[in-house]
């Protein structure tokens, strides 16, 4: 470390023991998600009509479409500014920072959820002409819960900016999507089939999720006030500047980027009906584990990319880039190559009447190996925005964003739920490379190392050649599916053991030891791509 770092700055460096202890409680966090919201999927196509799961899912993704917008992206602007100011000794404005993001959020998910509830009627008219009654009702639900979603979320972001993904794992991973699905079943055993009954058990749980997130950052916010020593101050002119100059950006790139991911949903339900929505999101529920995986270990990481980026060290931040990418190859390839290969049989859990020929399969794939390249890339966008590019940003996921929609237009009607994903893939590419160019020409940050070769090949080799020779030799019986993949799931774990030290994995030998506390003096901090 040179001399002329602040003495705590090695906690923003490539600390593999605690990174990866962070990464793997976040995984844990990711997987308890995916699991719920897979268990949910299956319990909605399951247990109820097509047309009411399609309602359900529809109204989902513009309820997160519209909680994205209402965010003004302050989440983003709140780790980025508080991990910045803990590096800088600025504690003393940390709940400044908190106030300059709260207030107007609140104020635009509270239009936004008047706006919802008022056009209501006009909206169902116009994008679920086909759907059951009681789904008037059940947007209104949605609009009640929204401005509770917009709170949670960025109070859950605090917790973040100061080095802690604690609150966000145990709430938004586990309480909320637990909640949500024991919701859902009891709806179901109770009889209650109506869209509106449906969508008071998705939304319900953000009100327990909003109160814990907000008592637990103003938690974190005062210890770390208390350890930085600085007074107190009050939110100036130049708090509310800076903080809405970095996040005004990022409101119109966390807007597109969750368009990207729920957007074609919404056109799928309006252009094919609430059946096809429904098997188009069955379709591509299994993405979620990869996704979710990825989205983990970058929140893992995203404020240790403001610190050392703010800080000038660009040596250790690619460090932490390549790393970080090596294991997101390694962590979701296999999820990937897995759905490619047998999504079709895969989608039999879903129900009766979701396989629907060949479609599936076909979105499966397109959507897998497209997911391929995307990962390669890594955690791009936070890199991206963690070096303070927003701008930049806003203008490529834009670009993505009109692509995604002009296809869809033009191919859901006549080719279905595989145009929505020939869609939503072109839109990932340009979404992944364009930032890509744009790190490596501005900042000379580089995705790709030895090590993530390596994973790389490792995860082809077994997830993808021997389950497909597997396939093609005995035929497509679920035991061969099955068997296929436990045994290269065996060879897979043997190859990245041998190569641990190339994949950067010497962290797992800290696992089991308890990370060094932070010194006195300015106490430090110890994220697509894409959730459907």
């Amino acid at each position: 470390m040179s001399a002329d770092r602040p003495a705590h700055a090695g906690a923003y460096g490539v600390d593999q023991g605690r990174i990866m202890r962070t990464g793997i409680f976040n995984l844990v966090g990711a997987g308890v998600s995916a699991l719920a919201g897979l268990a949910l999927t299956v319990v909605v196509t399951r247990g109820f009509d097509a047309s009411v799961a399609g309602v359900l899912f529809t109204l989902t993704s513009v309820f997160l479409i519209l909680s994205a917008a209402a965010l003004l992206g302050a989440e983003t602007g709140v780790v980025y500014l508080l991990a910045q100011q803990r590096v800088r000794d600025e504690t003393g404005r940390l709940r400044a920072t908190v106030l300059v993001a709260t207030a107007p959020v609140v104020v635009a998910s509270l239009v936004l959820a008047g706006a919802l509830w008022a056009a209501a009627p006009w909206f169902v008219g116009v994008t679920l002409p086909d759907a059951p009654a009681g789904t008037v009702a059940a947007v209104r639900v949605f609009a009640v819960f929204l401005p509770l979603s917009t709170l949670s979320g960025v109070h859950l972001a605090v917790g973040r900016g100061l080095g802690s993904t604690r609150p966000h794992v145990l709430v938004e991973r586990v309480l909320r999507p637990g909640l949500q699905l024991l919701g859902v079943a009891a709806v179901l055993v109770a009889g209650w089939t109506s869209s509106a009954a449906l969508a008071l058990a998705w939304a319900a749980p953000y009100a327990l999720a909003v109160v814990v997130a907000v008592l637990w950052s103003a938690r974190l916010r005062r210890r770390a006030e208390r350890a930085g020593g600085e007074p107190v101050a009050a939110p100036d002119r130049a708090d509310w500047g800076r903080f809405w100059r970095y996040s005004t950006p990022r409101a119109g790139t966390g807007l597109a980027q969750l368009a990207l991911q729920r957007l074609d949903v919404v056109l799928v339900a309006a252009l094919r009906g609430p059946v096809d929505a429904a098997l188009y999101t069955a379709a591509t529920r299994f993405l979620v584990i990869g996704q979710l995986g990825g989205q983990a270990l970058a929140q893992s990481v995203q404020h240790r990319f403001s610190g050392l980026l703010a800080q000038d060290q660009h040596d250790e931040a690619n460090q932490l880039y390549r790393m970080t990418t090596t294991w997101l190859i390694m962590l979701t390839w296999p999820f990937y190559l897995t759905w490619a290969i047998f999504g079709g049989q895969l989608m039999s859990v879903f129900g009766e009447g979701y396989q629907a020929g060949g479609d599936a399969g076909v979105v499966g794939i397109v959507l897998s190996l497209t997911m391929l390249v995307a990962t390669a890339c890594g955690m791009v966008s936070t890199v991206q925005e963690m070096a303070g590019n927003t701008g930049v940003a806003f203008f490529q996921t834009m670009i993505a964003l009109g692509v995604n929609v002009v296809l869809n237009i033009v191919l859901i009607p006549s080719y279905g739920i595989v145009g929505a994903a020939l869609a939503w893939s072109a839109a990932l590419l340009l979404k992944n490379l364009l930032p890509l160019f744009q790190l490596q020409r501005r900042h000379g940050l580089s995705p790709l190392s030895r090590g993530g070769l390596i994973a790389m090949a490792a995860a082809v080799g077994c997830y993808g050649v021997l389950p497909l020779l597997a396939r093609l030799a005995l035929g497509d019986h679920p035991l061969v599916g099955v068997g296929a993949v436990l045994l290269t799931t065996v060879l897979y774990a043997a190859l990245i053991w041998r190569h641990r030290q190339a994949l950067q994995l010497a962290g797992l030998r800290k696992l089991r030891r308890r990370p060094v506390a932070a010194p006195a003096q300015p106490a430090s901090p110890p994220v697509e791509t894409l959730v459907r």
